[in-house]
């Protein structure tokens, strides 16, 4: 377990140096057409939102069958990273939040 936790962050670490050079976010429609491609479901693009605190990854906030899911990916929109995005310092769980900001819309 703890061994495929550090290699999550291993994996994770790498792919965030490899994105930190690109500069544009993708549009929804660009995160869309990836997202089909491993996700073949009926889902909208909410929102496609930089995240200042890690440079080079997006937050994708996605409505499948009017449930909220959020994940990140790289700018280039070839990288998906599954699961929650907690904030150490803070002990925030920024994925949930994301979740509930959706809820609201």
């Amino acid at each position: 377990m703890i061994n495929n936790a550090i290699k999550n962050i291993a994996v994770a670490g790498m792919l965030f140096a490899l994105t930190a050079c690109s500069t544009s976010t993708p549009s929804k429609e660009k995160v869309a057409e990836a997202v089909k491609k491993i996700m073949p479901v009926k889902f909208e693009v909410v929102s496609v939102v930089p995240l200042k605190e890690i440079p080079g990854v997006i937050e994708v906030s996605i409505r499948m069958d009017n449930q909220p899911v959020v994940f990140y990916m790289d700018k280039k929109a070839q990288y998906v990273i599954s699961g929650s995005l907690l904030h150490i310092d803070s002990k925030k769980n920024l994925t949930n939040e994301a979740q509930q900001r959706i809820k609201g819309k």
